[in-house]
Formats: structure tokens, C-alpha cells, sequence
């Protein structure tokens, strides 16, 4: 027994469980996707921040040679919380190439700076001492954790080895650590880090006009993720783009939510016209809806908190799992602020979705409503013939385009559900894209393991060759590549081929007149491969083959067609293709004299301009995504690699010797065993270990990817029910329509067709208008992105077909159910349903 009026809405709610179902699973999956970006945000921010501090130390502002005066004033400052010092003192001799300086460090200088113990500790007293992983093997053959060294007549104990870090010393020199708390503040190196809850712009103003300008310096990477350093304008970019996330998503629930709420009230037009020809008052009627808003907030949006807080857990530990043995990994942030905010737009979202529909029901007509007549209007006839789609698909698709139109509403109300979700799935896809092309692109050195340089040296040049031959004999390695120098050459493309992106980068195209008219003067290398590294550079081909007998028989070159150039004007890095050259086409180069090339040599001559030596004809045979190894050439450039023959013909020399050997082993467990049997082959130790460097690297791409395929999947199953839920219900509501056509002879087969045709047509048209908005708001990501680094923009077509694609396979899979529906149900009792 009903006691009250507002209880309606509880029983309407338990007879339609799969709409209620679907409305609260769309605002969980919105309220969650809100609140994990939102975490993910504050938790990138603070990865990006422990990062610069593990690399550039914890200090806000750093004074050098410091007197007294300038001393007391930092550290009696109220808004410092922290400071340390250190001195250099002795230069220590540890063999025939290495001088190292002694730094003498108090205890929170340790932690100020960017200090990181790979094994054993840190120093307690100036007999001990840490270095850096690379001066271990300066020190002697057998030195371990826990013996005693002498150093300039001194012993002192190991007690630590730290990993290798070059922002300390822009010298990069070999530096030992020791510590003593009661060293003298005269010329000391002073750091200071400013306390949590002042005005950090303020304080850096303020702690930076202490001491002469020239001896003050700010740690400018920290302070930038923290929004007050020189380049705060890249985390401002980021801000921007978060913005314009959380927007989509939001004006996504919104409208996933308001299409709801719209069809209930619909489906419902004649229970509220009965209400109301009973006495209930529109305000009651608004009230029966907004409950059900109520219930749904109640319900749906702390479970959509709780599922982001989960998904923030579980990427946590999926991430830690990938960036287990790694330095750094990414850190989950529950931040209560992000949580209140996401709480809060879960709860507007749903009542700003509820309120039109709301109103809508409270100004029913009650004569209208319980006769149906606000359910099928009569619209306007319109000599339509639709001759194309009659053509296409016959009677049904006639009719299919002229029931699309017929009511408006529904029209409407069909196409906007749509737009919503192509624009959500281009907008994210787009983001995942511009995130992978800011990020560094893995590529075959990840996979590296060790780098031998040997020495380059003309006087007394390593045979690479040998070495690399004596290397790959170890049972440990399992593979070796040769890196060979690239030379430097001149290269000359049509006018048309200039891209607009890059011209405004300075000197990259320069007028020529060649062959009669004027043509684009570029810079360019070209790098040998051996075999091995052309076969492994054959996964990043985007067109054309590798194909090392056709490469010499057509003085051929791959391009690689992905630069990376630093802008000087806008102060940000430009990534992408340099000109639009295609397979086939034929380049005149000329190579510049090998002495100005980055081959090393003893002659400086001037180098020689572009028709003063030998022009000879390159044809482009296949086309890189990116260097399948890293510095593959000149980055201002284009970049060619080829094979030893070719570059024979093309540099006029006859010898090439590798400058670098990369190398790959079996069991990288083992890694130090192996380190240490090449090195006992090589005779030499211009071995360095990339392990851990590229673990790291690949790490942190790995968990971008994953969280970015997330969003995508989610945002895909947003997606999916909303265009279900609207579709289903746009069917079941028409379901008399239906009947009636039925019983005039239309076959179940034929109405199958004429609906499918009509989710043809809904999935065209939305498709269309959510591609042009998603399109829009991809380049306003774009633009954010491009505070970060420059990278050209293209409309987002792979993301668009997708959309189209998955609009088309949905919309047809939402009929198939409501269509049994009415195939079960009576024809006569459908028509005369009042």
C-alpha cells in the first residue's frame, strides 16, 4: 500500500532495474573517471616533482661562496624550514684519468641534494666517504663496500656507492662525499628549502635578493612544478588541458544523465497525466523526479568515488609492478580536495540532469497525457522523396529517413546522446596520442643493456670490429650492434615539400637556385647500419621496404621522419617530420668534408657550400616513424640511414669504423657478473651499464599507456550505454507505432531493416556533428600540450572512423533486444495501449 505519493518514484525505479541499472552505472563510470583524473593529475604533478628533485635536489634557492652576513640572514629567514651546506676542499688524484674533489656535506645537505644511494649508506663522519657508481672502478680493481682507501695520504672508509647524477657539477667531475656537521660557513655553498604553506613565488622573490645576484641561484625545475618557476607557463599548459577534461566528462554525464532522466519521464507521460487527473500538484510531480535524482546521488555517485579510488589504487600497484627495480615510480595522491570537488560535480551534474525533465513533467497535460497524444505528435508532411537511400535500401530505408525527422524531440534527444559519446571517445584518443608524441618514444636503445665507446681517438683508435667480434663470443651476450658516425651533408627538396610547422623554426630551409629554379637547401646526415640494425629497424617502416640489395643497387636511404628541435623563439621543443617527402622521391645531396662532419679529425677546413663539391642523387626507398636508435643524426636535419655501401659511394671514403658498440644481454639479473667479463675482454672500462636508466625510461611510457587505455576503455563504456540506453528506449517507446505498421503488412523482417537503416542513419548524422566538436576540442588540447613541447596537429580521421564505426555495431546490437520484445508482443493489444 502507496502511503505517500513521493513512494512512486522507489516503485517505478525497481520495475525498470536495467534502466536504472544503466543510469546508475553511467554516472558511477563518469563520477569515477572524474575523480581518477583528477588523482592521476595530483599524482602526476607530484611524480614529475619527485623526479626533478631526484634529479635536481630538494632546494628552493642555493647560494655560492657564502660570507656570514648572507648566511644568517637565509637561516634565521622565517620562511625557510630547511637548510645545509657543503665545501669543496681537496682535489684527490685516483688514477691517471679521473681527478676527483672532495665535497664535505652537514647531514641535511645530504638530503637537500639530488643524492641518490644505489648501495650501502650514506656518511656519518669525515672518515667516510660515497661515490658516484661510475668512479667505483677509478678507485681500483677490488674495491668493495666497507674497505678502506687512501686517499691523498688519508684512509678513509667506502660506505657507499650513489647513483651516477651530472646536475651537481656542470663539470661533471668525479666527486666524493664525506660528512661533518661543524664545517665553516665561510665560502660554503649554501642551500635552502622553503617552508610548506607560505607564498612560495614571495618567498623565492624575497630569499633570491639576499647576496650578490650573480652567487644566487633557484632550483628553476623544481620551483616550475611547483608553479612559480621561469617555465610555470608548461604546468599552466597542463592545468589548462585537465580543464578541458574534466569538462568533456562532465558535460558528458550531464547529458548521459539528462537523456535518463528525459526518456523516463517520457515513458512515464501517462502515469503523471493520471497523477495529475487525481490532484497531484506540478510541484509534486517535479518532486516524484527530483527523489529519483535524490536516490541516484545517494547511490551511484559515492560508489563512483569509491571505484576512482580503487582504480587510482589498482594502477598504483600495477605501475609499482612495472617500475619495481626502478628508481622512481609513480605516486598515488588521495587528495581530499580532488575527492570534495569530484563529489560535489557528481552531485550538480546529476541535479542540473534531473531539473529540465523535472519541470518537463510538472507542466504535463493531464488529458494529453493519459490519451498519449504527447507521445506521437503529428508533424509537419514534407515532400521528401529520398530517392538515393529508397534506392539504397529500399521501402524500409525511405521510411527509416522520414521517421528519423517526424519527431523532432527524439531526433534530437537520439543525435545529441550520440555527438556526446563520439566526442568523448576523439577528445580522449586525441589526448593519447599528443601524450605519447610529448613523451620520449622507446625505441631499440631501451632494449640496450651495455655501451661500449672505446677510443675515438685518431692517434690510437679502438678496433671496434675486433672487440665486437672477441664480445659476441661471451655465452652472456646475446646480441651487439655497431653504431657508426653519421656524416654530415647538404640536401636540396622542392619549395612545396616545406612544412608550416617548421618554418618557423630558424634555419632549417634556405633558398637555393638549383636546376633553374628556386628550391630548399636543408641540412641532413646520413648514418650507416649494418644488417642487424637495418632488420631491427624494420617495426618503426610506416611506407616503403628495408631492403639492403635494393638499397645499394638504387643508391638508396630510409628516412627517418621524426626530429626533435629545440625552438629558441618560443623556448620549447618542436617534434615531428621536417618536409613532406614520400617513398620514391629522389634527393641531390652533397656531403660536407669528413673533417666537418662529427667525425673526428686533426685538418679544420672551412666546409665547402652546396655546389662547390660532388652533387649526387639519393632515392628515398622507405619511411621511419622514429630512430630506431638514439642519435641516429643531425636533429635539425633530415635524417637518412643507409648501408656501408652506399655511404661509401656517397662520402668517397673506404673505411668505417663503429664509434660505439651497443649490447644486449641473456640474463640481466647477472648483470654485473657480465659487466665484468666484458670488460675483462675489451681491456678497457668505457663500459656503461644502461640498465637501470632504461627500465626507467620504459617504465614510466608503459604506465602512461595503461592509464590512458583506461580512460579509453572507460570512456568507451560511457559511451556505450549512453547510446544503448537511448537508442532501447527510443525502440520500446514507439512500440505502438510499430504495431500499427505491422498490421498494414509490414514483415518483422522489414521493420528489423527499417530501425537498423534509422540507428544507420542516427550513427551517420551524430558521428558527423560529434566529429567537427571533437575535432575542436582536440586542437584545444593541442594547444594546451604545445606549452610543453611543439608538435604539429591532424584532425584526429583514425579516431573519427572508430567512432563511426563503433556507432554503427552498437546502435545495431541495442535493436536486437527491444526488437524481440515487440516481436513477442500482441498487435492488438499494442494499438489499442492507451
Amino acid at each position: 500500500m502507496i502511503s505517500s505519493y513521493k513512494q512512486i518514484t522507489v516503485r517505478y525505479m525497481k520495475a525498470n532495474k536495467k534502466r536504472t541499472l544503466l543510469t546508475v552505472i553511467g554516472i558511477v563510470l563518469s563520477v569515477a573517471l572524474i575523480a581518477t583524473i583528477g588523482l592521476f593529475f595530483k599524482g602526476m604533478q607530484q611524480t614529475e616533482l619527485d623526479k626533478a628533485i631526484s634529479n635536481y635536489g630538494s632546494f628552493h634557492v642555493m647560494y655560492k661562496d657564502t660570507t656570514p652576513e648572507v648566511f644568517s640572514k637565509v637561516i634565521n629567514n622565517p620562511k625557510v624550514g630547511k637548510y645545509g651546506y657543503y665545501k669543496v676542499e681537496d682535489e684527490i688524484k685516483l688514477d691517471k684519468d679521473v681527478i676527483a674533489s672532495k665535497i664535505v656535506t652537514t647531514n641535511k645537505a645530504l638530503d637537500l641534494l639530488p643524492l641518490k644511494i644505489k648501495q650501502g649508506r650514506m656518511p656519518e663522519n669525515e672518515n667516510e666517504f660515497v661515490i658516484e657508481r661510475w668512479v667505483v672502478n677509478h678507485l681500483g680493481k677490488e674495491v668493495k663496500i666497507g674497505d678502506m682507501v687512501k686517499l691523498n695520504d688519508k684512509e678513509y672508509k667506502l660506505v657507499g656507492v650513489l647513483e651516477n647524477n651530472y646536475s651537481i657539477d656542470p663539470e661533471s667531475k668525479a666527486r666524493i662525499f664525506t660528512r661533518n656537521d661543524n664545517i665553516s660557513k665561510d665560502n660554503a655553498t649554501l642551500f635552502a628549502q622553503i617552508k610548506s604553506g607560505v607564498n612560495m613565488k614571495k618567498a623565492v622573490r624575497e630569499l633570491k635578493a639576499i647576496g650578490d645576484s650573480k652567487k644566487v641561484f633557484s632550483n628553476d625545475p623544481v620551483l616550475m612544478l611547483e608553479g612559480v618557476g621561469k617555465d610555470s607557463g608548461m604546468l599552466s599548459g597542463l592545468n589548462m588541458v585537465l580543464v578541458i577534461v574534466i569538462s568533456i566528462v562532465v558535460v558528458c554525464t550531464v547529458a548521459v544523465i539528462y537523456n535518463s532522466f528525459q526518456i523516463s519521464v517520457v515513458e512515464r507521460m501517462k502515469e503523471f497525466g493520471l497523477l495529475r487527473a487525481v490532484g497531484t500538484t506540478p510541484k509534486q510531480i517535479r518532486n516524484i523526479v527530483l527523489k529519483e535524482a535524490t536516490i541516484l546521488v545517494l547511490t551511484a555517485v559515492p560508489i563512483g568515488i569509491v571505484f576512482g579510488i580503487i582504480a587510482m589504487s589498482i594502477l598504483y600497484v600495477v605501475f609499482t609492478l612495472i617500475g619495481k627495480d626502478s628508481v622512481l615510480t609513480a605516486r598515488i595522491v588521495i587528495d581530499p580536495m580532488v575527492l570534495f570537488i569530484s563529489f560535489l560535480v557528481g552531485v550538480v551534474s546529476v541535479y542540473l540532469s534531473a531539473l529540465l525533465p523535472a519541470i518537463f513533467a510538472g507542466r504535463i497535460s493531464p488529458l494529453s497525457a493519459i490519451s498519449s497524444r504527447t507521445i506521437i505528435t503529428k508533424g509537419k508532411v514534407k515532400k521528401t522523396d529520398n530517392k538515393l537511400i529508397k534506392k539504397l535500401f529500399g521501402f524500409e530505408g525511405a521510411m527509416a529517413a522520414k521517421n528519423i525527422k517526424r519527431n523532432k524531440k527524439r531526433y534530437r534527444i537520439t543525435i545529441f546522446s550520440i555527438v556526446i559519446s563520439v566526442v568523448l571517445f576523439i577528445s580522449f584518443s586525441s589526448l593519447m596520442d599528443m601524450s605519447l608524441r610529448v613523451t620520449n618514444e622507446p625505441n631499440e636503445s631501451r632494449d640496450i643493456h651495455f655501451t661500449f665507446y672505446g677510443n675515438g681517438s685518431n692517434s690510437n683508435p679502438t678496433d671496434m670490429n675486433a672487440v665486437a667480434k672477441d664480445v659476441e663470443k661471451l655465452n652472456s651476450v646475446s646480441e651487439i650492434y655497431k653504431v657508426y658516425n653519421y656524416d654530415s651533408f647538404y640536401a636540396v627538396i622542392d619549395k612545396n615539400k616545406e612544412l608550416k610547422e617548421v618554418k618557423g623554426l630558424s634555419d632549417v630551409y634556405k633558398k637555393i637556385n638549383y636546376n633553374g629554379k628556386e628550391q630548399t637547401l636543408m641540412e641532413s646526415s646520413i648514418q650507416t647500419y649494418e644488417d642487424k640494425a637495418l632488420e631491427a629497424s624494420k617495426k618503426y617502416l610506416i611506407s616503403g621496404s628495408i631492403d639492403k640489395d635494393k638499397l645499394n643497387k638504387e643508391n638508396g636511404v630510409i628516412l627517418v621522419n621524426k626530429n626533435k628541435i629545440y625552438n629558441m623563439n618560443s623556448k620549447k621543443s618542436y617534434i615531428g617530420a621536417l618536409a613532406e617527402v614520400k617513398v620514391g622521391d629522389e634527393i641531390p645531396v652533397q656531403c660536407i668534408d669528413p673533417n666537418d662532419s662529427n667525425e673526428e679529425n686533426t685538418k679544420q677546413e672551412e666546409p665547402k657550400k652546396f655546389g662547390e663539391g660532388k652533387i649526387q642523387t639519393v632515392k628515398v626507398l622507405g619511411i621511419l616513424s622514429a630512430e630506431p636508435f638514439d642519435n641516429s643524426g643531425t636533429p635539425d636535419g633530415l635524417k637518412f640511414i643507409t648501408t656501408e655501401a652506399v655511404n661509401k659511394k656517397l662520402t668517397g671514403r673506404d673505411k668505417f669504423n663503429p664509434r660505439t658498440l651497443l649490447i644486449k644481454i641473456k640474463d640481466i639479473k647477472n648483470d654485473k657478473a657480465v659487466e665484468e667479463q666484458i670488460k675483462s675482454v675489451t681491456k678497457s672500462d668505457d663500459l656503461n651499464n644502461k640498465i637501470d636508466y632504461n627500465r626507467r625510461e620504459k617504465s614510466s611510457t608503459l604506465m602512461l599507456q595503461i592509464l590512458i587505455y583506461g580512460f579509453i576503455t572507460v570512456i568507451s563504456l560511457i559511451s556505450s550505454v549512453n547510446i544503448i540506453n537511448t537508442i532501447t528506449t527510443n525502440i520500446i517507446l514507439r512500440k505502438r507505432e510499430f504495431a500499427a505498421l505491422k498490421s498494414i503488412g509490414l514483415t518483422q523482417k522489414g521493420l528489423k531493416k527499417m530501425i537498423g537503416i534509422e540507428g544507420i542513419l542516427y550513427a551517420v548524422v551524430g558521428t558527423v556533428y560529434g566529429s567537427i566538436i571533437g575535432s575542436g576540442l582536440s586542437y584545444l588540447m593541442y594547444r594546451g600540450l604545445s606549452d610543453v613541447r611543439e608538435f604539429g596537429w591532424n584532425i584526429p580521421f583514425g579516431a573519427i572512423a572508430i567512432s563511426l564505426v563503433a556507432s554503427l555495431v552498437i546502435g545495431y546490437l541495442s535493436v536486437l533486444s527491444p526488437l524481440s520484445r515487440i516481436k513477442k508482443s500482441n498487435l492488438i493489444e499494442a494499438i489499442r495501449e492507451e
